[in-house]
């Protein structure tokens, strides 16, 4: 099994990539994902909307950047 680390560890590994994480820890009051493991990345988002629908635990996928490339928008499932 991955090692649990922070989501910003993971986000500053990569540059301009879209993440999937499994999610390990949320924010109790926000459920923001606090900590979790790398499952996935690549440039290409919808590589990761295609390898998500294979994973069954809590997980997200994320961009690697503080902000979203123009057209983008982000989804969540639990």
């Amino acid at each position: 099994m991955k090692k649990s680390e922070s989501i910003e560890q993971i986000r500053r590994r990569f540059r301009r990539e879209w993440l999937l994480v499994g999610v390990d820890r949320l924010d109790p009051h926000t459920q923001v994902p606090l900590r979790g493991r790398l499952l996935a990345h690549s440039p290409h988002r919808n590589e990761m909307y295609d390898r998500w629908t294979d994973v069954k635990e809590l997980s997200v996928v994320l961009y690697s950047e503080k902000t979203l490339p123009q057209g983008y928008a982000v989804a969540f499932r639990a």
